[in-house]
């Protein structure tokens, strides 16, 4: 009886008749900027510091390399909308996964990412989803979605280009141990899902950067452009890269990328006036818009 009486006193003890309903997202207030080759949308009522000079020094940088594959990128604008922070970005009308940092939509011509505050790491995320908007409408002129080694590895190869002085990535990739490599008869086939620690995924990252570096050296950019084109017409790998670059497959590959990959470790250490490091060196782990870097001299 005791437990009846509870579940009427429950009932009828002037609660609500209907649950509320939950509060409604304010839809975020835009502020525009324009520059000759981009809209930019953003969310605080004071823009990131400079960002439209920023803008197109980046497309400066960016625009030899990839208007063979964008030409429209010459007379249109893109659209970057840039978030106030994390949290309004993930509760935002594009509904971005929780781990990314940036989208790219190619189909909109827009890039979608949030402000930390960090100018650097601001232009290395744009710049990381402007190369996927390039280069992935690109492949989808033919309803198709470009190789992910290649689609990463150009977009890091983009993020450097921004940074005058050299970014992170290229000074990683000349201690890049020999032993954290992928062979590349596995590597082309591998997927970042099939990776199953950060390590693995950050070593991936730079060994697509480092491929895309080394197949588009400033003299290879027109055999960068044919090699992509037979991929995106379909052609095998192993036989674009014999007709475009003569490589005899994927143990070709490896051999001559290992001696070039040597040389430039060489070249990058004499350049950073330090000489060759001892094994003990470690890199330092930064906040990338791709990945975290791990330290590539720890023993693990």
């Amino acid at each position: 009886m005791r437990h009846i009486f509870l579940l009427v006193l429950l009932l009828t003890a002037g609660a609500p008749a209907r649950a509320e309903a939950p509060p409604a997202v304010i839809a975020p207030t835009w502020h525009v900027k324009t520059s000759p080759h981009f809209e930019i949308y953003h969310e605080s009522s004071w823009s990131p510091a400079s960002i439209s000079l920023e803008m197109e020094k980046m497309y400066a940088a960016m625009r030899m390399s990839m208007a063979m594959f964008a030409p429209w990128m010459v007379k249109e604008k893109a659209k970057i909308y840039i978030y106030s922070s994390q949290a309004s970005y993930l509760a935002g009308e594009f509904n971005p996964p929780k781990w990314s940092k940036g989208l790219a939509y190619f189909g909109k011509k827009t890039v979608v990412v949030y402000d930390t505050g960090d100018m650097g790491k601001l232009k290395a995320v744009i710049a990381h989803e402007l190369g996927h908007l390039y280069f992935e409408g690109y492949f989808a002129e033919k309803l198709k979605y470009p190789p992910q080694w290649l689609n990463e590895g150009l977009a890091v190869y983009l993020e450097e280009s921004v940074s005058p002085e050299g970014g992170p990535w290229g000074r990683a990739l000349a201690y890049f141990p020999e032993n954290r490599r992928f062979p590349f008869q596995t590597f082309f086939k591998l997927k970042i899902e099939d990776l199953d620690s950060e390590p693995r995924i950050a070593d991936w990252y730079l060994q697509a950067y480092g491929t895309v570096l080394y197949l588009y050296k400033p003299a290879n950019r027109l055999q960068f452009k044919g090699l992509c084109e037979a991929v995106r017409e379909g052609e095998p790998l192993e036989k674009a890269l014999w007709k475009v670059y003569r490589l005899g497959g994927e143990a070709d590959l490896n051999r001559k990328w290992s001696v070039w990959l040597t040389g430039y470790s060489r070249d990058e250490k004499a350049e950073s006036g330090a000489g060759r490091r001892s094994a003990s060196f470690n890199f330092k782990p930064v906040q990338l818009s791709t990945f975290s870097f791990t330290n590539f001299g720890s023993k693990k």
